[in-house]
């Protein structure tokens, strides 16, 4: 891990408070860890990442069982990796699909567009980790 940088921040009492109620909420031990955990967050969901970076991601897809989704190769992906396809009944007719795949940012993004784009489903792309990130969880 790289080396620490402290750094005052200046907020409003109501902000402070917040951020309290955040750290509790999600656990965390402290307010840093909070604020850490907001900006790898924030990192991932505005797609900072250079095209190349290597992410996990998971992919949502929730559909009536009658729809037929269309199939998306992984061959027009080379660096993309399936490690988990689950699939169950959330009611009677309602499926949710969970995949969980690996590869090159810009892949993984291509590829699950296609997949959550898809007519009669709601989906949705979570980046979970980076290349980068998975460096900070080796203390």
């Amino acid at each position: 891990m790289s080396e620490i940088v402290r750094f005052g921040v200046s907020m409003d009492k109501e902000m402070v408070g917040l951020l309290d109620e955040l750290t509790e909420l999600h656990a965390h031990p402290n307010r840093s860890e909070t604020i850490r955990s907001m900006v790898r967050q924030q990192m991932l969901e505005e797609g900072l990442e250079e095209s190349d970076t290597a992410v996990t991601a998971v992919i949502s897809l929730i559909f009536h069982y009658t729809t037929n989704l269309v199939r998306v190769p992984l061959s027009d992906y080379p660096s993309l990796k399936l490690t988990t396809n689950l699939q169950m009944h959330l009611e009677k007719d309602i499926v949710i699909k969970i995949l969980v795949v690996s590869g090159r940012y810009d892949e993984v993004n291509a590829w699950a567009r296609h997949i959550t784009g898809q007519k009669q489903v709601i989906g949705r792309i979570n980046i979970a980790a980076t290349d980068r990130l998975y460096e900070q969880l080796r203390v």
